[in-house]
């Protein structure tokens, strides 16, 4: 039987990383082994796909930008474009690997399951996570019932919806958890046994695949800020002095701050800027007037997005043309 066909696309992080000797799983250089030694790492993957393998980079995704972004977007559109592919796998560095899989979720074709996954300890490292999760991943990628499943996350066996993947932990093996919800999937013995068809949850997820076709030149600038006791508002200013398109507010509790800030935010709402108020918190919704009144202050609440996927998602809705009711619509769907 012929076997499906995989694209892998090696971008460093940690799975890439090398150590000094096998006990150290701090103080690594991520990224700093090519892709072919991650696939001769697993020889298991012969016998599951026929595999590709690209490297547009290798960092630590500490260090991504918009530009890499945009080179794994324009990468992943003409893959989805190839009938002879499968299924893709990201290997990536965990710090923004969840703001990754949401950027490639809403920005390209489902047709083409794509797995994001990465590894807590580097390579060199004795009980290295690397392997068996890059296996899972492809495992994941290439099962039949994947197909128009878009992004998802794999980590520590299991299987997350890009809009819920979260990073818990700073460096244990299970960081991974999905904020507010469940994993799609289990994997047992190397393979994903659903809890929930993966296309019919990517169906509920909204899409601006088309209205981001061609894709940018550059994405929008949106930054993120934090509340905090005497936060400064002037950094409001400031920002949109530097040319942000949106600002998403990481507000305590209910996606809170107090007046000055507020009204700093609706100065830049009311000049044409997209302010959304998200929480720093690490679960739990914020609601459409609900503490705050968004429609008085022209804020956009963030509901069950954690602020800095309402930053990946702000960015991409600026530069589909949405309006602030668009974004709200956007953002309602998740």
């Amino acid at each position: 039987m012929d076997r499906p066909r995989l694209l892998l696309i090696a971008t460093g992080g940690t799975i890439a990383g090398a150590a000094a000797s096998a006990d150290r799983t701090q103080g690594y250089v991520p990224g700093a082994l090519p892709a072919s030694a991650l696939v001769e790492a697993v020889p298991a993957l012969r016998g599951l796909a026929d595999v590709v393998v690209e490297q547009p980079y290798s960092i630590g995704s500490q260090h991504l930008t918009s530009a890499h972004w945009l080179t794994l977007l324009r990468r992943l559109r003409a893959a989805a474009a190839d009938p002879s592919l499968a299924g893709a796998v990201i290997t990536h560095g965990t710090d923004t690997l969840e703001e990754t899989a949401l950027l490639v979720d809403l920005a390209c074709d489902r047709t083409l399951p794509v797995v994001a996954t990465g590894a807590m300890r580097p390579a060199t490292a004795l009980g290295a996570d690397g392997p068996m999760n890059l296996y899972a991943a492809a495992a994941t990628a290439v099962d039949p019932a994947a197909r128009a499943a878009g992004a998802m996350v794999l980590m520590n066996d299991q299987v997350l919806p890009p809009d819920r993947a979260a990073k818990a932990h700073t460096s244990r093996t299970d960081a991974f958890v999905a904020r507010d919800g469940a994993a799609l999937a289990e994997i047992v013995d190397g393979r994903p046994r659903w809890r929930v068809p993966p296309a019919e949850a990517a169906a509920r997820r909204p899409s601006l695949a088309a209205a981001l076709d061609p894709l940018p030149q550059a994405l929008p600038r949106v930054d993120l800020l934090a509340q905090h006791v005497d936060a400064d508002p002037g950094v409001v200013d400031w920002l949109v002095s530097r040319g942000a398109r949106g600002l998403v507010l990481a507000g305590t509790g209910h996606g809170t701050m107090p007046d000055p800030m507020r009204d700093a935010l609706s100065r830049a709402a009311a000049a044409g800027v997209m302010v959304v108020r998200a929480s720093r918190l690490a679960s739990g919704p914020v609601n459409r007037n609900a503490g705050v009144d968004d429609d008085r202050w022209g804020f956009v609440p963030a509901g069950w997005l954690s602020a800095h996927k309402a930053r990946v998602v702000t960015a991409l809705a600026i530069a589909a043309g949405l309006d602030r009711d668009g974004l709200r619509a956007l953002i309602d769907r998740y």
